[in-house]
């Protein structure tokens, strides 16, 4: 008799609980739980997340690159063209440089840091090509002849246009090619000539599908093998204004009109036939799309107005949901200028400046991953100042008027000590244990700091400084290992140092200079938000670079911040707030089913 071990190779483990660990190999891997007596497997299955939104809504745009690293570009907002760039991280939205031509209805190839921009409508339709290195666009030779509404396939030095419209509604069969240098119009011409269709593969293994003639939405799907186009399995909607991404034997086709009716409809092309899948949570028309079958994007588009939302498609053992800030527990005194310590289900928030008098804040908070609970109030009422430690134990330091006094908590009452910093500040920044910890930056009236100190449970000692003297910075890790980032100095600043326990070193700088931000995280896994002048945006550090995350819904600077890089806490700030938002970032989680006999 064959068994399971012949037929896969493997042996069916014999397992308490289901595993927790999946690896390269585990799609269609077999196991027995024999707590719960089934026999299980891991399921592979897709489906559209959400993702950032885009600064700028738009529709007719035209995108390129991979799920994780995409640039969309053109577009129109409500009627008139633009020539705005975005560049996606996989998380979230930055503005780049503009098309040197505004135009809508345009097409892309290429990649996020080599893509090329044809044809389109800015007013006449045009002919126009640019190509983009991820940061500026140059004008390079444009197309034989002007198009929009046409679709692409290939690499920025190896594109494939074809389809279109140029006038408004004749529709050429014409197919050009571009070699990085000109275009050229091959002889090869598509059996349905088609405008608003999509298109994936490369230049020489191309699909085109979907698209109108005149006013009938198509299913027609073909393939190109370098010489010839081939009519291949339909679609199973109709549809024009669609998006495509894969390529030419692993193709997805999404959204885009019916006829009707805009429509979330996914399909997946195995070289043969389209299989419908899940729809996409939005469905709208004219949008942005690339990636891979496994793994793609959708930005953009149009409902009934611009939208500026993006999904992601994800194929395998995996479902993901995306990284996100949600609203938490408010605190009980609104209060801006405060420190933060602890964790995402065990922060402490710890003094601050409120409205009204006496202004200066000693109220200390207490928040379980729900709600703020009032504990006792510190002995010295002050704003700005340093902290360190944890919900339990945790050090406060400096500040206003606090000067260089330091006060312990531990869980039930603070403690003035008789330690004080030898360099009086406020707006400094901390991290660490409440027993080792590090201090710097802030400020000294008429002046910022560079002072660093470390303390040891028992006093404060100085040590090397900063480099940039600032206030109003932020600061993660502990006294050997930390990041200080972002302030005042008193311009708002992008500078970000690493502490390695004797000297800072000055590291690459955050997108975005900003000043009153709050931090979480350790030295090398961080994210940085609010701010002013930002006041919403989220930026992460991966020990090397930083790069943009989705915004806060409340925009504010002077908060405080706990938490890691992967759970967050913002709590307060300015303008004056006690709304709590707790930040997650994206999470994958394995799905199983139960095999049976049915």
């Amino acid at each position: 008799m064959t068994t399971y071990n012949e037929i896969a190779g493997r042996r069916v483990n014999f397992l308490s609980s289901d595993p927790t660990y999946i690896d390269t190999n585990s799609e269609g891997q077999v196991w027995y739980n024999s707590s719960t007596a089934t026999l299980k497997s891991w399921l592979p299955t897709g489906a559209w997340i959400s993702g950032g939104t885009m600064g700028t809504a738009r529709y007719s745009l035209a995108g390129t690159g991979t799920q994780t690293a995409n640039a969309v570009f053109g577009g129109s907002v409500s009627g008139p063209s633009v020539n705005s760039t975005e560049n996606y991280n996989g998380i979230a939205w930055t503005n780049s440089g503009n098309l040197n031509t505004t135009r809508q209805l345009l097409a892309g190839t290429g990649t996020q840091t080599a893509a090329l921009g044809f044809g389109g409508y800015g007013g006449p339709f045009t002919a126009a090509t640019e190509k983009y290195n991820g940061t500026s666009w140059t004008s390079v030779n444009s197309m034989v002849s002007v198009k929009a509404e046409q679709a692409g396939a290939g690499i920025q030095t190896a594109t494939l246009s074809f389809g279109g419209t140029n006038d408004g509604s004749a529709v050429p069969t014409a197919t050009e090619s571009y070699n990085g240098t000109s275009w050229t119009t091959l002889p090869a011409t598509m059996s349905t000539g088609r405008q608003q269709l999509a298109g994936a593969g490369t230049q020489t293994a191309a699909l085109g599908f979907g698209g109108i003639i005149s006013t009938t939405t198509q299913t027609a799907t073909e393939s190109y093998n370098g010489s010839a186009w081939t009519t291949v399995g339909s679609l199973n909607t109709a549809r024009r204004g669609l998006a495509g991404s894969g390529t030419q034997t692993l193709a997805l086709a999404f959204s885009g009109y019916t006829g009707t009716a805009n429509t979330g409809a996914t399909e997946f092309y195995n070289g043969t036939v389209w299989s419908n899948l899940s729809s996409m949570a939005t469905g709208r028309r004219i949008l942005a799309g690339g990636g891979t079958q496994p793994s793609s994007f959708a930005a953009g588009g149009k409902t009934t107005v611009a939208v500026g939302n993006t999904e992601e498609w994800n194929f395998g053992v995996y479902s993901y949901s995306a990284a996100a800030w949600a609203s938490g527990g408010n605190l009980n005194t609104v209060r801006a200028a405060m420190s933060g310590v602890g964790t995402q289900t065990a922060a402490l928030s710890i003094g601050g400046f409120i409205p009204t008098p006496p202004f200066i804040s000693n109220a200390s908070e207490s928040y379980n991953g729900t709600s703020w609970t009032n504990t006792p109030s510190l002995n010295t009422g002050r704003y700005g100042s340093g902290a360190a430690g944890s919900q339990t134990a945790a050090l406060a330091f400096g500040g206003s008027p606090g000067g260089t006094s330091t006060e312990s908590f531990n869980g039930s009452t603070w403690t003035t000590l008789p330690a004080t910093m030898n360099t009086s500040r406020f707006s400094l920044a901390g991290c660490g244990t409440q027993t080792a910890v590090l201090a710097f930056g802030g400020n000294t009236p008429p002046t910022y700091s560079t002072a660093t100190e470390k303390y040891n449970g028992t006093s404060w000692t100085s040590v090397n400084s900063l480099n940039t003297a600032r206030a109003l910075l932020a600061g993660v890790g502990i006294q050997t290992a930390a990041l200080a980032y972002g302030g005042q100095t008193p311009s708002a600043t992008a500078a970000t140092e690493s502490y390695n326990g004797t000297s800072w070193t000055t590291v690459n700088s955050m997108t975005t200079a900003r000043r009153g931000l709050a931090g979480a995280g350790i030295q090398t896994a961080a994210i940085g938000f609010g701010g002013y002048s930002t006041l919403t945006a989220t930026e992460s550090y991966n020990g090397t670079s930083w790069s943009n995350l989705p915004n806060m819904a409340t925009g504010r600077n002077n908060l405080g911040g706990a938490g890691t890089q992967s759970l967050g806490l913002g709590f307060g700030g300015a303008p004056y707030t006690n709304a709590t938002e707790e930040w997650t970032t994206e999470t994958a989680t394995a799905n199983s089913k139960t095999l049976t006999t049915s």
